[in-house]
């Protein structure tokens, strides 16, 4: 590509690698340089070259094209009143005589077509917690020592309090900090009360076994100088009293004149901002700013944008809108300035305007005045902006962590948490909205966790929203088993990957969901789960099985001549057999199996030599093994395991024994009892005695508590499923637990009762490709006509219906077609008129026009005229239009065909 003619017989210029590709390559690069150098939060005293020699690679400013170029100094021409150097531009092949200030260190190489022109920032999650006590317990200041200070490290729970405890002794810290538990720090006191010299103890526990020792050892922690807390954001949301009550304690000790000399710190490590940490810090981030959501089309955005900014306001205002690209820039730019609106911009190929955005921003404003930037992510973080009142996302952020650092603008205007007098009856003052558009869609769900952290109160429409978001994503895990925690406790883990939901065909059961039962316990899993058998009075079945096994593998054992995982095969241990199912094989030359005991409920791996050929007479009773679940019970402390030593404890007491329990429910293989008991016979007498109950076991512990709604969950959780919400047409349900505003969901026909599946939909300027989020459907069928699409199929014993009425110009529905693909169903619809489509579909409700969006700065709340079950498909990769997809293909006319 030719740059420079210098004479007919010289030419610069460069190389384009790609014909077809341009000069996309080297812009970008000249605009992440010019960002790079234009940075104003950049030292310029490390940026500076301490000296310049011939053929130093460096960066100068070249006023001309108004940009930072790539050079290399020619020579160096010194004199008693300056110092200049004449460098070539490497990419525009021009000479320029440089003054030495305006020169720059090269960051990288600089020699290359790619140059290594800019850093790469690189975030690694350090642990911030061990690297700080190593290093007080290497240098460990002779206070500390003086003191015999007592240093607290406060875990999420149990498991991380055990890790951290072994690390500790693992590491130097460990001969002058002394880790302790919590039960060892007693016996350990006394030890340093006999010895002055002492080093203090390092306390490694959960919050609420410290408030636990305050209260019985509070003389323990008298001289508690060093407060640490991991994953505090954790800390102060499932334990917030107790936190109070350490930080009172601690704010009480620190506060004593005794520890005046003393240096006492607190030291908080959290993944995430949340609400309740506002009495942990002074000021923070989102220090009372006002979080506001307006949801909208992608095309009604500008009108959207116009109506949610105050141009006259009565206190002069500065607002920042953020956009994704150069483009959007200019076309919010446009908009405010037909509205004779102050407004600056800048991006990625307006560098040269920094110094004069920066200048206009500066400038004082009186009231009545609305001075508004429109700038990019990266732009605005080179311009180094702090004292905007008002933040607009119009490009949505593609993470939290992008999305706090466009807050950061508004960081002189926060308000400190700690002037408790006038955070709570002063309305805030900074604001941050929220741009959210039909593509946004798969991103709702986090924005509405990160959101509701900052205690931000959200639209009802938003919440409804992402609700049916959650119920639609259910549909996804119908292959997926029941949770096993929610079965266990009646709740779900935070993040968790298997269904909650109850799936009639999956999850019905024809074990006793009433009645006293006899349970022979087999395999404890946990302190409330086991698996066994139901022992039936003269009913032998299994004991008649295991006898018949016993006898004839006395005779013969013959070996498995192949074992094939999901086969049923013998497996010995010592002189008992098992008949068990195989679930994988280790592939090396004396393999190992990984297997399930069908009768006894527990997975392990065995040796190859111990698998056996199973006769067909073993095979016809099924396996025996239940899984039973201990009802109303579950960790104390908000654990969300069972310690080992609870499950140790049970293990030990209730193996192998025979116990009387109450069955109250049951799902799929599982039977839920409440009260378990142990019976023992009184010798010659007819009388028998409760020897102990399994729940009054696991509270004896004191690592459990009572968990009085577990059954009223479980039982929810059924109840729900015949309360699912319908497309439309189902009566609300009664109770009102599982609905959701109607105004949010999409309406389709007013006499269906069916599901509206989720889809995902991509387009090219010939098709619209629509797939149909449901798994190995059966008696589908798809109606096309010349505005809307009609599909219809059952899963997983449900009917789905979805009527799309198009929002483009119409199809071509006698060409239209439809596959199964990947087994799920793909709707291809050709477009009458070729083009782009700004949506799918025409309108949230069938036969009324698309509602107008409805805002409400104070109260946040807005109306989304979109189908909340169909998506844009943005991880599609595009293919050719002209190819034909693979699978079999049907074809009907518009009208039904046929049929």
């Amino acid at each position: 590509m030719m740059q420079l003619v210098e004479s007919p017989s010289c030419i610069w210029g460069r190389f384009v690698q790609d014909p077809g590709s341009g000069t996309d390559q080297y812009d970008r690069l000249q605009a992440q340089m010019n960002l790079f150098y234009k940075d104003v939060t950049q030292d310029l005293r490390h940026l500076k070259p301490t000296s310049l020699e011939e053929g130093q690679v460096c960066v100068v400013y070249w006023s001309w094209m108004k940009s930072w170029c790539r050079a290399v100094v020619e020579s160096i021409v010194m004199d008693s009143v300056s110092s200049q150097a004449r460098c070539l531009l490497v990419d525009q092949g021009e000479q320029l005589i440089s003054c030495w200030m305006c020169c720059r260190r090269s960051v990288g190489d600089g020699r290359t077509q790619r140059g290594l022109l800019f850093t790469v920032s690189y975030v690694f999650c350090l642990h911030l917690l061990l690297p700080h006590l190593r290093h007080r317990g290497e240098n460990i200041n002779p206070l500390i020592l003086d003191c015999s200070g007592s240093v607290v490290l406060l875990c999420q729970g149990w498991k991380k309090a055990q890790v951290v405890y072994g690390l500790l002794e693992d590491m130097k810290v460990a001969p002058v900090l002394h880790p302790c538990s919590p039960l060892e720090m007693i016996k350990s006191h006394t030890k340093c009360i006999a010895n002055p010299r002492c080093t203090g103890l390092l306390l490694v526990t959960t919050p609420f076994s410290l408030v636990r020792l305050l209260s019985s050892h509070c003389f323990l922690f008298l001289r508690l100088y060093h407060l640490v807390l991991d994953e505090a954001d954790w800390l102060f949301t499932v334990a917030p009293d107790q936190m109070a009550a350490i930080l009172e304690h601690f704010q009480k000790e620190a506060s004593s004149e005794e520890k005046a000399s003393c240096p006492l710190q607190l030291v908080a490590a959290a993944r995430r901002w949340t609400g309740h940490m506002e009495g942990l810090v002074e000021a923070v981030l989102y220090g009372n700013v006002q979080q506001v959501v307006l949801m909208t089309l992608g095309s009604s955005k500008i009108s959207v944008l116009l109506g949610a900014l105050d141009f006259n306001p009565v206190i002069g205002q500065k607002t920042v809108i953020v956009a994704d690209s150069a483009e959007e820039v200019e076309d919010v730019w446009k908009a405010m300035s037909s509205r004779s609106v102050f407004c600056l911009k800048t991006h990625e190929r307006l560098t040269h305007n920094f110094d004069f955005v920066i200048e206009q921003w500066g400038n004082a404003i009186g009231p009545r005045t609305h001075v508004i930037l429109v700038t990019t992510t990266q732009c605005l973080k080179s311009l180094g902006v702090r004292d905007s009142l008002c933040v607009i996302h119009y490009g949505f952020p593609a993470s939290p962590k992008l999305f706090g650092d466009r807050l950061s603008c508004m960081a002189k205007n926060f308000r400190n948490l700690s002037e408790r007098g006038s955070s709570e009856d002063q309305p805030r003052l900074t604001r941050s909205v929220l741009l959210i558009f039909e593509r946004n869609t798969t991103h709702m769900v986090g924005v509405v966790g990160y959101l509701q952290r900052t205690v931000t109160p959200l639209p009802p429409e938003l919440l409804s929203f992402v609700r049916g978001v959650q119920l639609a994503r259910e549909d996804h895990k119908a292959d997926r088993p029941l949770c096993s925690y929610f079965k266990s406790f009646g709740v779900y883990r935070s993040v968790c990957p298997n269904r909650h939901r109850f799936i009639t065909k999956l999850d019905e059961s024809l074990l006793p969901s009433s009645g006293l039962k006899e349970v022979l316990p087999l395999h404890v899993k946990t302190a409330s789960v086991f698996y066994g058998r139901l022992v039936e009075e003269g009913r032998g079945g299994f004991q008649s099985l295991a006898a018949e096994m016993s006898a004839f593998y006395a005779d013969k054992k013959p070996g498995a001549e192949e074992v094939l995982q999901g086969g049923l095969y013998a497996v010995q241990e010592d002189e008992v057999f098992h008949r068990s199912v195989v679930l994988g094989v280790t592939d090396c030359l004396f393999f190992s199996v990984f297997v399930r005991f069908i009768d006894v409920g527990n997975k392990e791996e065995v040796k190859s030599h111990q698998v056996l050929q199973l006769p067909e007479r073993f095979c016809s009773l099924p396996g025996q093994a239940v899984e039973m679940v201990v009802c109303r019970v579950n960790p104390s402390d908000g654990e969300i395991d069972w310690h080992p030593e609870v499950t140790r404890a049970i293990s030990q007491k209730i193996q192998g024994l025979q116990h009387r329990a109450r069955a109250v429910f049951s799902l799929g293989n599982t039977v839920f009892v409440d009260a378990m008991v142990l019976l023992t016979q009184v010798p010659g007498m007819k009388t028998v005695i409760n020897e102990y109950s399994v729940q009054a076991e696991i509270l004896n512990t004191g690592m459990g508590v009572t968990n009085q709604e577990h059954l009223n969950l479980l039982r929810a959780l059924r109840r729900d499923a015949e309360e699912l919400i319908p497309v439309c047409g189902q009566t609300p349900p009664r109770d009102g637990r599982a609905a959701v505003g109607q105004k949010s969901l999409h309406t389709a026909d007013l006499k269906s009762a069916d599901f509206h599946p989720l889809a995902h939909w991509y387009q090219t300027s010939r098709f619209a490709i629509v797939t149909v989020k449901l798994r190995n459907p059966e008696n589908h069928c798809c109606d096309f006509y010349p505005d809307r699409v009609v599909y219809s199929a059952r899963a997983d014993g449900r009917t789905y219906r979805a009527d799309l009425q198009l929002h483009g110009d119409g199809i071509a529905d006698r060409c239209c077609c439809w596959e199964m693909k990947s087994n799920e169903p793909v709707l291809r619809l050709v477009k009458q008129q070729p083009g782009h489509w700004e949506r799918l579909l025409r309108s949230k409700v069938l036969g009324q026009a698309p509602p107008r969006p409805v805002q409400s700065l104070d109260s946040c709340s807005t109306v989304f005229p979109q189908n909340i079950f169909v998506s844009y498909d943005t991880d599609h990769i595009e293919e050719d239009e002209d190819g034909t997809p693979n699978g079999e293909q049907h074809t009907q006319r518009g009208g039904g065909g046929w049929n």
